[in-house]
């Protein structure tokens, strides 16, 4: 199964139209990094961790994933404030 191409062709059989740095330039400067601090609150809640490095390795971790979802996004969906 081919998981590297995993979006789909709407039924016109047309390839999805690229918006995808559209919306991505229209950003607020700050918006990335409120969703990285409320995905930070998150794993605060969940995970176990001790001190400032402890605080280090979730905010890693919360970067990464925000930066995975944000490059894998084709369109702004989701409205920020309904995020986590």
């Amino acid at each position: 199964m081919d998981t590297n191409n995993w979006r789909s062709t709407p039924p016109s059989g047309e390839p999805p139209m690229d918006t995808t740095d559209n919306w991505r330039t229209h950003l607020q400067p700050d918006s990335r990094q409120r969703i990285v601090n409320k995905i930070m609150d998150t794993l605060k809640r969940h995970l176990p961790f001790s001190g400032q490095d402890g605080l280090n390795e979730l905010n890693k971790i919360a970067v990464r994933f925000e930066e995975k979802i944000f490059t894998a996004a084709t369109s702004q969906v989701i409205i920020e404030s309904d995020v986590l």
